[in-house]
């Protein structure tokens, strides 16, 4: 935006057939590739943000597969110790009778 506006100032001052001195010509061209460099900076930014967001979100999808599966599991060992505690049980009592 701020470039935008340094390009229209310019050529407005090109309409108004205003000479600038070669201080202010050497300013303005520092004040816009100084803010094409920050573009570019932070477009490389954005670009590193948004490759760690899609490796961020197929980790959280890894991790929950893994949760899941590590639940599922937790259940079908809870159950069969219940159901050999269970046994165990019954067989105890199967031996005082």
């Amino acid at each position: 935006m701020e470039l935008q506006n340094i390009r229209e100032h310019h050529q407005a001052a090109q309409r108004r057939r205003v000479k600038l001195t070669s201080l202010e010509q050497e300013i303005n061209e520092d004040r816009e590739a100084n803010l094409e460099r920050v573009n570019m900076h932070l477009e490389r930014l954005l670009d590193k943000a948004e490759k760690d967001h899609a490796l961020l979100r197929h980790m959280a999808f890894h991790y929950k597969s893994r949760n899941m599966s590590a639940k599922a599991r937790i259940k079908s060992l809870k159950a069969k110790l219940s159901k050999e505690t269970k046994e165990a049980k019954e067989a105890k009592e199967q031996d005082r009778l």
